[in-house]
């Protein structure tokens, strides 16, 4: 066994390119923990009664309400008790959460010190290895290997880094704070907090400039996996929002690359056999499966498996084995490394990278489609429309990368590559016709999956869908399959398959406020008008496979595909009414009246007028009693004088 030169401040040893390692992120943990205590504080206050409304209520409305006063009076007293148990529990697991963290240091600092006193010398440096506290950090993540380090497991490059023998490429990787280098946050990006580098091995760029551990990173913290930016401080201040850490648990692709590489069970250590493992999330476990069967044909050493492909290939067959895809839709993944990590980004070459209901990602997933604010784009993307999604995803690098300093670094796509796109971004890993993986169920709901409302919804509308009680799940829905349909029905409709479309949500729509069952067959007539939108959308789809990598610009033929787009998501909505009124429907509806809402060139109907009643003036009638008709005198009877 080789000696492992990985000296940490404290004179302790780095243990991480051993197997069976885990990667804990004890700023994750805090954090967590911050803002379960924030959401406790947030609830009470939601949870207080409106006292002040409740005391003027009696006086405002008479004794006539008194029944309705008791009623708002139990209301609140019970809503009250439910926001308290509720304040409780996050108060319960932020303690958790501080507690896990205070654990984990005690039990890394037993085992570091018990792994000092397994080494000749009893934890004193050896002949290679440099004083306590001695050891610079270096500018560089790429410095020759060390003198007698461990030798990369099979399969693997060995590990880059001043001195390192771990993947890390850290010469320090226990950090003062907490003893064990910190994995990236996938929502990192806030005020004070520090984003540590990726150095994965096994990908084109192991070490990226700017890459070196620590560092607060000024973006804003994303509900969805990367950063997304919420307002429009990332592009006043010109600071770039870190890329998301796809760190799945269980040493696949871990955020400072410590059990990125997998070791044959023979290379295991017992030393590390007693540090308690992290349990795998089932992404994470098929990340781990796939990249091992990836490396099983040869296990030749230095041969190196790439990691970042392997990632980007199981997290698109499982989302094609999850979903159905009508004819015409392609899906792509990327994977983009910058100086703050790597983000994931997921697409579909429909709208602008529409999600179906009932997929699950995982919440490091992004898409590139949330970040035009931060990209420049106001009036809508070049890229929308594009029939290739794995160019979307390219070119989506491209402009990353001139805002962020980052890279594509694999691409596939459930279609094939285009040879053009291959030629013009030769350093990065591609793949195409991927195959569906059924490894991991992305139908199900995990800990660490959320859908696609989640993924893409705005705070606002999270926000206000948490407020709709379940009894009003159903009304909901229908308001918003309501308001969409006479958006998008006020202007003309493009194509005989729209016009058939919009007739048959009038019938559904007007059945639904009537309170009348809407028939098995109406149901299916508007499925099969959706069916006919689909198949007319391949012929609007632009395939830009002549046009250079970077050169796509905005054309007014996209406006045609586009409202078939919208026109299917009001069909979305309508038939999501057939459905039982469940929460998870109202945040599905949510989605797909976003997709149209919040659509850049959106251009809302006016309101409807009412015409006011005309302005009467009442007038006091004459009394009809005492009217007596004029009295009229007869002609004189005698005839007048004759002239004679």
């Amino acid at each position: 066994m080789g000696s492992i030169e990985n000296e940490s401040v404290g004179g302790g040893k780095d243990f991480s390119g051993m197997a069976g390692n885990f990667d804990v992120d004890y700023q994750e943990f805090l954090r967590l923990a911050a803002e379960h205590r924030r959401a406790a504080e947030e609830t009470r206050e939601w949870s207080k009664p409106p006292r002040d409304w409740l005391a003027r209520f009696q006086a405002t409305y008479g004794h006539i309400a008194d029944d309705v006063y008791e009623a708002l009076g139990r209301y609140y007293h019970a809503r009250e008790e439910a926001g308290l148990e509720l304040a409780k529990s996050h108060d319960d697991t932020a303690e958790q959460l501080q507690a896990a963290v205070e654990t984990f240091r005690q039990t890394e600092g037993n085992n570091v010190a018990e792994f000092n006193n397994t080494l000749p010398g009893h934890g004193s440096p050896g002949p290679h290895d440099p004083m306590p506290g001695s050891h610079p950090v270096p500018a560089s993540h790429t410095p020759p290997p060390a003198h007698d380090a461990t030798p990369a497991a099979p399969g693997h490059p060995p590990a880059a880094g001043g001195h390192a023998a771990g993947p890390t490429g850290d010469p320090n990787p226990q950090h003062e704070s907490s003893g064990m280098s910190a994995a990236p946050n996938p929502t990192a990006g806030q005020q004070g907090s520090g984003m540590p580098a990726q150095s994965m091995p096994g990908v084109s760029h192991p070490s990226m400039p700017g890459s070196e551990t620590g560092g607060p990173s000024a973006g804003t913290p994303g509900q969805h996996g990367v950063a997304a930016p919420t307002n429009s401080s990332a592009a006043v201040n010109d600071s770039i929002p870190p890329l998301s850490a796809f760190a799945p648990e269980g040493g696949v692709t871990s955020g400072t690359g410590r059990g990125s590489e997998t070791q044959s069970p023979s290379a295991a250590n017992e030393a590390t056999e007693a540090v308690p493992a992290v349990v795998p999330t089932p992404f994470s476990s098929a990340v781990a499966a796939a990249k091992q069967k990836a490396a099983e044909p040869d296990y030749v050493v230095g041969d190196s498996v790439n990691e970042d492909l392997v990632l980007a290939k199981t997290l698109l067959g499982a989302v094609l084995a999850a979903v159905d895809t009508p004819v015409g839709m392609m899906w792509a993944v990327s994977v983009v490394r910058g100086p703050d990590g790597i983000g994931v980004f997921l697409t579909s070459n429909e709208g602008r990278g529409w999600l179906p209901a009932g997929l699950f990602l995982p919440r490091t997933v992004s898409t590139p489609w949330l970040w035009d604010e931060f990209l420049g784009v106001t009036e809508g993307s070049p890229w929308e429309g594009v029939a290739d999604p794995a160019r979307v995803l390219a070119e989506f690098g491209l402009a990353w990368g001139e805002k962020a300093g980052g890279a594509t670094s694999a691409l596939v796509s459930s279609g094939s590559i285009d040879p053009g796109l291959r030629a013009q971004l030769p350093e990065v890993a591609m793949e195409g016709m991927v195959a569906p993986n059924y490894d991991v169920d992305l139908r199900v709901a995990t800990a660490d999956t959320t859908d696609r409302l989640g993924l893409t919804g705005s705070i606002d509308g999270l926000k206000s869908l948490a407020q709709v009680p379940d009894s009003q799940v159903h009304a909901r829905t229908v308001q918003m399959a309501s308001d969409a349909h006479r958006h998008v029905s006020y202007h003309g409709a493009r194509s005989a398959e729209a016009a058939e479309a919009r007739r048959a949500r009038d019938r559904i729509l007007a059945m639904v406020h009537a309170r009348q069952p809407v028939s098995r067959a109406l149901w299916a007539e508007l499925r099969e008008a959706d069916d006919l939108l689909a198949a007319s959308m391949l012929t609007h789809r632009v395939d830009v496979g002549r046009v250079g990598l970077g050169e796509l610009r905005i054309v007014d033929e996209a406006a045609d595909l586009r409202d078939l787009v919208f026109e299917r998501r009001c069909n979305e909505l309508v038939l999501l009414l057939a459905e039982e009124p469940q929460p998870q429907v109202l945040r599905d509806a949510a989605y797909a009246h976003e997709q149209i809402v919040n659509h850049p060139t959106f251009v809302a109907a006016p309101a409807p007028v009412s015409a006011a009643p005309a302005d009467r003036v009442a007038r006091t009638a004459p009394p009809v009693g005492g009217v007596t008709a004029p009295s009229v005198s007869a002609p004189p009877t005698e005839a007048p004088p004759s002239i004679g």
